[in-house]
């Protein structure tokens, strides 16, 4: 193998591949990034046996050839290369070394038993295409509600649901539920899935179960924020996915695959967010999560701050007893027939998270009662209902 490529371009590529090389390995060979010359560049590709991820750098190929390198030696060396170079990368059969010139920068690195590498499973078929950055941020507003708790692995996950044009994402980790609608353009017929338990619990033994339309599943939450992440630029991102396997595809030859979380059912929705909450307040996002972020200064661990609502106010406050003590206010619209004043506690940081997830410069908290989940939604210059975020208040002692 011998070829010759830009710097910047190859550090960028090995970067993103290297997002699923694994932090230890049962097997040394998973700790390397495989390197393919194709008739158009480089690929690239890693995996930990869960995520896989691959990506493709146009090169002039003197020699075709692969070698297994260590991936994050290999990603590290490539993040320091003076970025307006170009970088020979040359293989010695004979020793099995791989040797990477940049400029006066010379490295020599020892090669993985590449035989010894697992085959990759091929990408899905095609199910939708949207705009990367629009499905980033739409990642991000619902990933604050994942959770956490191996004992609750459906709610470890994101639910992607599709009908039509409408893709939603939705997460949930019981005290908290963030939901995204996003428009996306269907390529083709949903593949079938296994149908999954129900509420987490095993199956009946017997080892099968039905085949349903693919049209929902459950991809692991924090995979897919990974991911997300990544995405950046005004690209085409197309969806993925068939039974047990979830990836995303950006054009240039990127790609980010994931096994799924089958054989669980995500909790249905719906009717929460139905849910009729006559009482809404408006408030500027910015002020309020400043206002929360303050007072939460006295909060104890697990102490909830406090919202008391009045006509065009909203005070926050925290402490009790002998402890520290503090509060702000700040204007609010208020509308609804509910009693006022009113008082409604809630965790702050998940607060915090809820306030800031919209991207919206205001921000209706909805309620229905001190002990019931508030909604929020964004407004800027009218409601935005295309994310929305439950939110389960923190009981007061009375």
């Amino acid at each position: 193998m011998k070829l010759r490529a830009d710097a910047d371009k190859l550090a960028e590529a090995v970067s993103y591949t290297a997002k699923a090389l694994p932090g230890r390995a049962a097997f040394p060979v998973l700790l390397g990034m495989m390197l393919t010359t194709t008739s158009t560049g480089l690929h690239l590709a890693a995996s930990d046996t869960e995520v896989y991820t691959t990506a493709t750098v146009t090169a002039e190929i003197a020699d075709d050839g692969r070698a297994l390198v260590p991936g994050r030696l290999l990603a590290d060396i490539c993040a320091r290369l003076p970025k307006t170079a170009q970088v020979d990368i040359e293989l010695d059969d004979a020793s099995g070394r791989l040797t990477l010139a940049c400029g006066t920068a010379r490295f020599n690195l020892p090669t993985l038993p590449a035989d010894e590498y697992p085959a990759l499973p091929s990408l899905p078929d095609a199910v939708a295409t949207t705009g990367a950055e629009d499905f980033a941020t739409a990642v991000a507003q619902v990933a604050v509600a994942v959770g956490t708790e191996d004992a609750l692995p459906a709610m470890t996950g994101i639910e992607m649901s599709l009908d039509g044009t409408d893709l939603i994402l939705a997460a949930t980790d019981r005290y908290r539920i963030g939901r995204r609608a996003l428009t996306v353009r269907p390529t083709g017929t949903l593949p079938t899935v296994p149908a999954k338990k129900r509420r987490g619990k095993a199956d009946d033994g017997t080892g099968t179960a039905p085949e349903t339309e693919g049209a929902r599943i459950l991809i692991p939450g924090k995979t897919l924020a990974d991911a997300a992440r990544a995405l950046s630029g005004d690209h085409t991102l197309t969806l993925h996915w068939s039974e047990g396997l979830f990836a995303l595809s950006l054009p240039g030859g990127r790609s980010y695959m994931t096994r799924l979380l089958t054989g669980y059912t995500f909790p249905s929705l719906d009717k929460m967010f139905a849910a009729d909450r006559p009482l809404a307040v408006t408030v500027q996002a910015a002020d309020a999560a400043t206002a929360v972020q303050r007072v939460a200064l006295v909060a104890a661990r697990n102490t909830a701050v406090r919202l008391h609502i009045t006509d065009g106010e909203l005070a926050v406050d925290a402490g009790h007893g002998d402890d520290a003590h503090a509060s702000d206010r700040i204007p609010a619209n208020v509308t609804g027939d509910l009693g006022l004043p009113l008082t409604i506690a809630f965790n702050p940081a998940y607060l915090l998270d809820a306030l800031k997830a919209p991207g919206t410069p205001e921000v209706r908290i909805e309620i229905a009662h001190p002990h019931q989940p508030a909604r929020l939604v964004g407004r800027t210059d009218e409601i935005d209902e295309t994310y929305q975020h439950l939110l389960m208040p923190v009981r007061l002692n009375t």
